[in-house]
This record gives structure tokens, C-alpha cells and sequence, in this order.
């Protein structure tokens, strides 16, 4: 098993992480894309979209680690042994560690890119949760178009 490109997504997420931490304050935004693209510091200590809960912290850093360990477990699955499948795991642990270093050392998740379209902005996210979806849609991608 080749664990370099989580190793790679977890020091880009967390450089980018600690560039932001340092250099902006809190709800600083600036932009990077015209009408696009924006850099706008939050904290996020919830899950996916923000998603919290009382007694949550401690939920999101045992959770998200054994689903890691799962992940890494598939990765020598019959199933999941072609490319795109590898790949896909890959990414989705390196985000998972990334956004899990995140809440044991600061009790929360940076979050930056701020992308909208005609005011109508997404979420704020980080590398680590783009890392997560992209590697969500080649394991999807994989197991409907690569396994028929």
C-alpha cells in the first residue's frame, strides 16, 4: 500500500490550515476569484455543514478515527483493489486525518475556501473535506461504472 498521497493531503490541508490560522483573523475573508472564490476564516466545530450537538467533540474525534482504521482496512479488500477504488480510499483517509488532527490539537476544524456564484455561497470548507468528496465520488464512480 502506497500511503503517500494521504501523507501529501494531510501537509498541503495543514500548511494551508496553518497559513490561515496565522495570517488571517477570525472571519477575515479576502478574495481570490472575483464573483467566484474567496479565502474566509471560520471555525467549524460541528461535522459536515456546520452539523453539531451536545457532547459532539468527543464523538467527532473517536468516530471519524475508527472509520479511518475501516478505510484502511478495505484497502487489502478484494473489492476495492483496482486503481480507482485504492485511489478513492486514499483520499478519503488523508481528508478524514487532516480535519481529525484539526479537532484533537485545536478543538475545532479551519475552514477557508468560500466558493459562491452570483452571491449564492456553499459551505466553508478546507483541502481535507475536498479531499473527502473527491475521493466520496471516484469510490462512487469505481464501484458503478469500473464494476459493471
Amino acid at each position: 500500500m502506497n500511503f503517500f498521497l494521504p501523507f501529501f493531503i494531510v501537509l498541503i490541508d495543514q500548511l494551508s490550515k496553518i497559513l490561515v490560522h496565522t495570517k488571517m483573523n477570525l472571519y477575515d475573508s479576502f478574495v481570490v476569484i472575483p464573483s467566484l472564490l474567496d479565502f474566509t476564516y471560520i471555525r467549524n466545530e460541528g461535522i459536515a455543514f456546520g452539523i453539531n450537538f451536545p457532547g459532539g467533540k468527543i464523538f467527532f474525534i473517536v468516530f471519524p478515527i475508527l472509520i479511518t482504521f475501516y478505510l484502511i482496512s478495505l484497502l487489502k479488500n478484494k473489492e476495492f483493489e483496482d486503481s480507482a477504488s485504492q485511489i478513492a480510499l486514499l483520499l478519503i483517509i488523508g481528508g478524514a486525518i487532516g480535519n481529525i488532527l484539526d479537532r484533537i490539537f485545536r478543538g475545532y476544524v479551519v475552514d477557508f475556501i468560500d466558493f459562491h456564484i452570483n452571491g449564492a455561497h456553499w459551505y466553508i470548507f478546507n483541502v481535507a473535506d475536498s479531499s473527502v468528496t473527491i475521493g466520496l465520488l471516484f469510490l462512487l464512480y469505481s464501484s458503478i461504472i469500473i464494476k459493471k
